[in-house]
């Protein structure tokens, strides 16, 4: 199998509680590969977390730190 080619940027994403209105943003590194032998072109993409914990998306593993909820939405993205 051919080495996927990758690139990675930062993204920070604001979240909110659905429950007690907390907010809180966080930064990813959002990675996309590309394998070069797939003549689709198609990019895949991951995020990693400060953990360094890969995730298919950033609420995979939301959770508020004021009240446990797992009912938490992304907001706009930070500073748009």
């Amino acid at each position: 199998m051919a080495d996927q080619q990758s690139r990675t940027v930062p993204e920070t994403f604001v979240f909110t509680c659905g429950d007690c209105a907390t907010t809180w943003e966080a930064t990813f590194q959002v990675m996309f590969f590309t394998d070069p032998m797939d003549t689709t072109g198609l990019t895949t993409q991951e995020y990693v977390d400060a953990d360094g914990k890969a995730l298919a998306t950033p609420l995979a593993d939301a959770v508020c730190a004021v009240c446990g909820s797992r009912r938490v939405r992304i907001a706009s993205p930070s500073g748009e």
